[in-house]
């Protein structure tokens, strides 16, 4: 390594040396792990950190903060080895829009978390606070280390302020957050993936785990590989640790981007508008008969709500956990609303445990970012059966309900098909204004008629001549009753309308209630729970 010519006198009076020392630092810091250590980040099919941020932020965007942090050795006051943090962290736009990134550098000791990776994390967070940016996370790194104990001489007592402070939970009412696994994630990286508001992780490549294999094995003697452990199919598919899954590096990088472009800046600001070409007096002849008659059929809802929203506009969340409750975002005119609607194809649509916190969490993404919500509703009521009473569908779901009841943001409701019980109670919320539509196919009540029938006339069935025909008698004069237009000359649905027209309705109604929702900016009482 050259000598550090730093110290030596200069004649002249310029300080060109120093500026000199200035750039030669910055090389070092760029040359990261070592070409050996690059060579293997490439070879396992990843990018670099730097790699990652080029890709991801616009072009000579990013403005790096302390670049020249890192491990050195010198001798006789000349500075002969230095080693970066391993956190790459700084300012930067992503398509036009100021962020705080940062990113995990596993080309050095694996991205092992040591004090000086702590503190550039805490300066980052406090940037991202004070200046109210959106932060992006490129997470890649195997937690902390053990031979932090042996630098300092003691063991440090755990506490979340060494790592950011208050203002990393702070920053979940005030900013988006987005994370991204890009590589093996553990300890305190697991933390910062699940402390965001939209996560991503990358098929085969990246795991998240509190521990990984090495230690739960020492721990309780079980065999599991990293992807066994903490892959894609346990936390996308099944956990709900993490949100969606990328093919690769581009795709999470898109998904991040994306995912931006439907919020603000901050709560202080309105989602962005992007006016497109689709009109929004479209009346797709397709939804007429979307909906099957035959109560038992199943249907597409994603096709219907990619005939109501926007062309191209919907990007979904938390696809593969939680499947019967869609969570997504779309636009309407060109406003970004959220949307929540029910897959009849699973479960029937019906609101079981791995739902409640899928469900909630987007509610307060939405409250909390000032994107008004659309409400798809064929809720055929919670999740029955053993399983569900195993999991505590009831508590989970009805705490779930919460999130609706507190949301300030406006909320529209259609009714598509089925609404029953508990779970449909709580699709709108009748403290506010409800406006609520419902299409012909709607049908609604405390129980289906199909159940409910049984459940109060048992006796009567099981003592009739021919039950079955005693059954289905009954069950065809309760379902007279449970036509909404019945409900609709009772006041208790304001509009049925065809299914055409929804589009043109739901354009008009954003209209409203963006100026509407604009007069509430600033953090809301209750902010994000992550």
């Amino acid at each position: 390594m050259p000598a550090d010519t730093s110290g030596e006198k200069n004649k002249t009076g310029s300080w060109q040396p120093e500026v000199d020392e200035i750039n030669r630092r910055r090389q070092l810091a760029y040359e990261l792990g070592g070409e050996k250590n690059i060579k293997r980040q490439h070879d396992e099919g990843k990018l670099t950190v730097r790699e990652r941020i080029d890709a991801l932020v616009d072009e000579e965007s990013f403005l790096e903060t302390g670049v020249m942090a890192g491990e050195s050795r010198y001798e006789n006051n000349q500075l002969v080895d230095f080693v970066p943090c391993p956190i790459v962290m700084g300012l930067a736009e992503v398509e036009g829009r100021k962020v705080a990134l940062h990113g995990d550098d596993f080309t050095i000791k694996g991205a092992s978390v040591g004090h000086l990776y702590k503190d550039k994390l805490a300066y980052i967070t406090k940037m991202a606070y004070e200046l109210r940016l959106p932060v992006l996370r490129l997470l890649d790194g195997a937690g902390g280390t053990i031979k932090e104990i042996a630098k300092i001489g003691f063991t440090e007592l755990p506490t979340i302020n060494d790592v950011a402070s208050q203002q990393m939970g702070d920053l979940l009412s005030m900013v988006p957050v987005a994370a991204a696994a890009l590589g093996p994630v553990s300890g305190l990286g697991a933390l910062l993936m699940v402390n965001a508001h939209f996560s991503v992780m990358v098929k085969e490549k990246s795991q998240v785990f509190v521990g990984g294999p090495p230690l739960v094995s020492w721990a309780f003697g079980q065999k599991v590989s990293k992807e066994e452990l903490g892959g894609w199919r346990l936390h996308a598919c099944e956990s709900g640790v993490v949100d969606n899954v990328a093919e690769d590096e581009e795709d999470a990088f898109n998904q991040l981007k994306t995912f931006l472009s439907y919020l603000p800046t901050n709560v202080w600001e309105m989602p962005p508008r992007r006016p497109g070409d689709d009109d929004p007096e479209r009346r797709p002849e397709e939804l007429l008969s979307i909906i099957p008659r035959n109560p038992r059929k199943t249907y597409d809802m994603r096709r219907l709500m990619e005939l109501v929203f926007d062309r191209d506009s919907i990007f979904e969340i938390g696809r593969f956990q939680g499947r019967s409750q869609i969570t997504a975002l779309g636009r309407l005119n060109g406003y970004p609303v959220g949307i929540l609607a029910n897959d009849s194809s699973y479960r029937a649509g019906s609101f079981a445990w791995d739902v409640a916190e899928k469900f909630q969490r987007f509610v307060d993404l939405c409250d909390s970012f000032h994107l008004p919500v659309v409400n798809l509703v064929d809720q055929p009521g919670f999740f029955i059966g053993l399983d569900a009473e195993r999991h505590g569908t009831i508590r989970k779901g009805v705490r779930a309900s919460f999130a609706v009841l507190q949301a300030t943001i406006p909320w529209t409701s259609v009714y598509i098909r089925k609404c029953f019980g508990v779970a449909g109670g709580v699709q709108s919320n009748p403290s506010q204004l409800n406006w609520r539509y419902a299409w012909p196919s709607a049908v609604w009540g405390n129980i289906p008629v199909e159940g409910g029938v049984y459940a109060a006339h048992r006796a009567e069935i099981e003592a009739a001549e021919n039950p079955m025909a005693l059954a289905r008698e009954l069950m065809e004069t309760y379902r007279g009753y449970a036509s909404p237009f019945r409900t609709a000359e009772a006041f208790g649905i304001q509009d049925i309308i065809d299914p055409r027209d929804t589009r043109r309705l739901l354009c008009r109604w954003v209209e409203m209630a963006y100026p509407v929702e604009a007069t509430r900016l600033g953090i809301k009482k209750r902010g994000t729970r992550c």
